[in-house]
């Protein structure tokens, strides 16, 4: 089999052997500028410094002025970052302070003729043990470790001390470690220096990643395994493009790439359009409102943008369409259920990886640039929305099958039921105090209005009178609902709404029957502008490559935010820029969106090949059908997962129905549903391997439950069941294979 015939997938590397022919043309290696070796060095490094990232502490809570002892622990503290001729701070030490921790400080004179307190059994830690240096960096350290535990005492007592507490001792123990080389330079005082500067790399590096709040050892274990197994996962998800990038001469690649990601028009109809505008509506109404927002605009004059902007029943409306012909595309190819989640799946959880580097990288780059945290919040918020509309439209996606029957059997029924189940979602919130009655109202209001876009595709539009009846009542809701709360509804950044929708269920419900209405009454000049060809080109560059625009979003509101903060900064000089913080943080957002860009500009989307047909056998079958339940299962989790979790925020560690999350458990579903539906696409669902790596992938949340002192029973549950059946699985499938082998003997 040659490239480019019948059957050929460079991207899966899963073209049928034909006898000689395939044995006689083995694949030479290809010499590439950067060698996979270098690829997987990248690949590592990267994988490491999300699980760094991912695992910092979680943002300390701002508990107001201290009391009592940890006021005095404060003053303590205090004292020590500014030595004297005596240890003051042994007389600021809280009364307590030795019966809460066990330490007894006393105090050691210092090279510089100050006096410290110090803890006297401390020292420089290092990675291979305590480690003062041949320039007796003793004292400092003894003085920065009791620091450090009156940091611990303050935590005891239930009220951490702010993080410049922490970083004031740090910067002290780092003055002092490069005064050393002054005051005993030991005939090195260079090496010295670059001693003392290696060591306080350490301390920042640790402290930052435990975001300057009370020292702690952290849980090393499940975070290596984490990390360990999303490495495994790419590497095993990309071990394709990684082979063909070793036998495929680049011109060849490039070749089956373009016919690969070519979009015929015909593909881009009304409804496409529709939820292409929807989206993008969406977003820019959002980031208007939240900059309206932050330079004072009252509420007064926001809500008629958010209600324009709220396009969110559209987006739902128009993706039931799309929904229901991939559907019925696949079931009339002879697919089953298996593949149509598999190819319909797969392409959507794709730009799920990119909200996790999003996720991953701005609020760090952020946080460098020192923008303040709330801009930093508004900033995520609106970045990641789109991630929640990504999971609820997986699961209808997921339901649109299970819907199309029921809109078959009892249309009005199961139209009337999803009404109720959003009314009575949004009722529970206000009574139970919970979020979940919320979540389920959204996915009740995204199910409906695909329920009426199955309505619309069977039954055509209805009526103008219908039509301008549904406007009124939408419409009039609205203004009574206003009246009734004293103004205005905002139906954007509504604080305590569901985040899918960023306003309230109802209020949303009303704005979408008054939105459908709309559209179906000026559905002739709509349509008009949907075929025009701009539009048309457009929406076809938007489908192919959604994440470029992403991006040129992300980049243009990253750029908003520098033209209003670093202009000040840069009053005192270019030499801010160059500073490494600021270096580091460029880096970090132009880095990965490059590389990004370029990933999916090569490696865009398209249409799913088409759907697989697995061996007869049962075995296949029911692994088959196994592989794509657990496929999309684990990858909403991991996708509500990253939503919910937002890397070492407030809620970093969130629960989905009693499961807690992580961002390095988040990734880990995220990366298994995707390696999971991948297999079920290239008909590798039912190897040993596919299996081994399921199980593998169930270690580190079965660890992470191991080292919790209060461990989920739910989450042990899950992933135990999963491990177990991915071992039988695995068993099942060697013992089918040695099978073949003995009947082809």
């Amino acid at each position: 089999m040659f490239i480019g015939e019948p059957g050929w997938d460079p991207w899966t590397m899963t073209a049928p052997a034909d006898g000689a022919t395939a044995a006689a043309e083995t694949p030479k290696r290809v010499r590439r500028p950067l060698s996979t070796s270098g690829w997987l060095l990248v690949l590592a490094l990267v994988v490491f410094g999300f699980g760094f990232v991912a695992s910092r502490s979680p943002e300390p809570a701002d508990l107001g002025p201290p009391q009592g002892g940890v006021a005095a622990a404060q003053q303590a503290v205090d004292a020590l970052v500014h030595p004297g001729p005596t240890p003051a701070a042994l007389a600021e030490l809280p009364a307590d302070f030795t019966a809460v921790t066990g330490i007894r400080p006393t105090s050691l004179p210092a090279q510089d003729g100050t006096v410290r307190a110090v803890h006297t059994d401390g020292g420089c830690s290092t990675p291979w043990g305590d480690d003062n240096t041949k320039w007796d960096y003793s004292v400092p350290c003894k003085a920065h470790d009791l620091g450090y535990d009156l940091l611990r005492y303050s935590a005891e007592k239930g009220h951490p001390l702010a993080p410049q507490y922490r970083e004031a001792l740090d910067n002290r123990l780092s003055t002092d470690m490069h005064a050393m080389c002054t005051l005993n330079p030991q005939n090195s005082a260079r090496t010295c220096q670059v001693m003392a500067s290696l060591y306080s790399a350490g301390l920042v590096v640790n402290s930052w990643h435990q975001r300057w709040s009370v020292p702690t050892g952290d849980p090393l274990g499940p975070m290596l395994a984490g990390v360990a197994v999303i490495g495994f996962l790419l590497m095993f998800r990309l071990r394709g493009w990684l082979h063909t990038r070793r036998t495929v001469p680049r011109v060849l690649r490039k070749a089956a790439r373009v016919e690969r990601t070519a979009l015929p028009p015909r593909l881009v109809d009304r409804w496409a359009v529709l939820g292409v505008a929807a989206v993008v509506l969406l977003m820019l109404g959002e980031s208007a409102v939240a900059l309206a927002q932050w330079a004072g605009v009252g509420q007064g004059w926001l809500w008629p943008v958010t209600w324009a902007a709220q396009l969110t029943p559209l987006f739902f409306f128009a993706g039931g369409r799309a929904s229901a012909a991939g559907w019925r595309a696949v079931a009339e190819a002879g697919g089953t259920y298996r593949e149509y989640v598999a190819h319909r799946a797969s392409w959507l959880l794709r730009p799920a990886l990119i909200f996790a580097v999003v996720a991953l990288v701005v609020p760090i780059a952020l946080e460098l640039l020192s923008i303040p945290p709330n801009t930093t919040a508004a900033v995520m918020r609106i970045a990641l929305h789109p991630l929640w509309l990504l999971g609820v439209y997986l699961l209808t996606v997921i339901a649109t099958p299970a819907m199309l029957t029921l809109h078959r059997k009892a249309p009005v029924t199961t139209v009337l039921a999803l009404l109720g189940l959003v009314v009575l979602g949004e009722l529970a919130t206000g009574w139970l105090g919970s979020p979940l009655p919320g979540y389920a109202a959204t996915f009740g209001l995204a199910l409906l209005a695909q329920q009426l876009a199955f309505v619309h595709a069977d039954s055509g539009a209805p009526g103008r009178r219908t039509l301008m009846a549904g406007a009124a009542v939408g419409l009039g809701g609205l203004t009574l609902a206003s009246v009734l709360g004293g103004g205005p509804l905002t139906l954007l950044g509504s604080p305590g709404a569901p985040p899918a929708l960023a306003a309230p269920t109802l209020a949303v419900l009303l704005l979408g029957l008054a939105q459908l209405s709309l559209v179906g009454l000026f559905a002739a000049p709509l349509g008009r502008i949907a075929r025009h060809p701009d539009v048309t080109r457009a929406a076809r560059f938007a489908l192919r490559a959604p994440m470029s625009l992403y991006l040129g979003f992300l980049a243009a509101m990253l750029l908003l935010i520098a033209v209003v903060y670093l202009p000040a900064r840069l009053v005192d000089g270019v030499g801010w820029l160059f500073q490494p913080k600021t270096l580091i943080a460029l880096a970090m957002l132009i880095g990965p969106a490059a590389l990004v860009f370029w990933w999916f500009e090569q490696h865009g989307g398209g249409p799913s090949p088409a759907p697989r047909v697995d061996s007869p056998s049962r075995l296949n079958a029911v692994l088959g059908r196994t592989a794509a339940a657990l496929g999309v299962g684990y990858a909403a989790l991991g996708v509500f997962g990253f939503a919910l979790t937002r890397f070492g925020t407030a809620n970093a560690d969130a629960t989905i129905l009693g499961l807690p999350l992580d961002p390095i458990q988040s990734l880990i579903h995220l990366l298994l549903g995707v390696f999971l539906l991948h297999t079920v696409r290239i008909g590798t669902c039912a190897t040993a391997s596919t299996w081994l790596v399921c199980g593998l992938a169930c270690v580190p949340p079965l660890l992470a439950a191991a080292d919790n002192d209060h461990p989920s029973v739910v989450g042990i549950f899950v992933h135990g069941i999963t491990a177990a059946f991915a071992l039988a699985a695995t068993l099942a499938a060697l013992w089918q294979v040695k099978a073949t082998r003995a009947l082809t003997w």
